[in-house]
């Protein structure tokens, strides 16, 4: 589903140029949970809004279900962004003042749909994720755990195939943290394809495949091992498991 070919990208701060990547290549294909992985200044995120058609490159090519994104317009860039792409940030960016469903359904404000229709598609969605019956509170009124699962509601709500999330984690305690990852777990295990970016073993190890980054370069392309795996989720979303998923035992296909 995804392909880049040697994809760098350069940044000009100050007049001294500051390479962030440097000839990447990877292939993810459909369905797959990836873990980017690396030290701060890496160069993994910059990697994501590439792959998201946010940011472009420098050089090189990226495909996304055979389409060549940077070669497209800015309006067909900006529709292959509605089409293709979910994205979660890590300060999940919920505006206060609205509820869980009008933070949802401001994903679909361009999409030309009846909002009647967007609004089932909202309730939907947020069902999905475990919070049927709290469409209507403020995030100060939702759990941490909560407010991640809108953040991630609002980035499936448009059906996109791909979600990227960057450090979906990063401002979580452990356990609330560990609520988000299941409901990645859950959703790839749905079928979603899933890249997450990401400075902590522990969330990497719930990923099906770890790409480590260094210095703007992959330099490690793994699977977790048996013990440490993804494993299938045995509860359903609206019940998240909270064990750490490096203690997940992997399901015999």
């Amino acid at each position: 589903m995804i392909e880049l070919h040697n994809v760098s990208k350069v940044y000009n701060s100050g007049g001294a140029p500051v390479v962030a990547l440097r000839n990447v290549n990877l292939t993810i294909a459909e369905g797959e949970f990836v873990a980017l992985m690396g030290p701060s200044g890496s160069g993994k995120s910059t990697l994501l809004t590439i792959i998201g058609g946010m940011n472009s490159p420098t050089a090189g090519r990226v495909i996304v279900d055979g389409i060549d994104v940077y070669s497209l317009s800015p309006e067909r860039q900006a529709d292959f962004r509605y089409e293709y792409v979910g994205f979660v940030f890590q300060q999940l960016q919920l505006l206060p003042y609205l509820t869980a469903l009008e933070n949802v359904l401001l994903a679909l404000a361009i999409a030309p749909t009846p909002r009647t229709e967007k609004i089932a598609r909202a309730y939907e969605i947020l069902a999905q994720v475990g919070l049927k019956g709290k469409e209507h509170r403020l995030p100060s009124q939702l759990s941490g755990g909560e407010q991640g699962r809108v953040a991630v509601a609002r980035a499936l709500v448009n059906r996109a195939p791909i979600l990227l999330a960057d450090e979906p984690t990063g401002n979580l305690d452990r356990a609330t943290g560990m609520q988000v990852l299941e409901l990645l777990r859950d959703l790839n295990g749905a079928g979603q394809t899933v890249v997450m970016v990401t400075h902590d073993p522990q969330a990497a190890a719930c990923a099906r495949r770890v790409v480590h980054i260094l210095d703007g370069q992959i330099v490690g392309d793994t699977v977790p091992a048996p013990e440490h795996a993804l494993a299938p989720a045995v509860l359903p979303i609206s019940q998240p498991a909270i064990e750490p998923c490096s203690n997940a035992t992997e399901r015999v296909q």
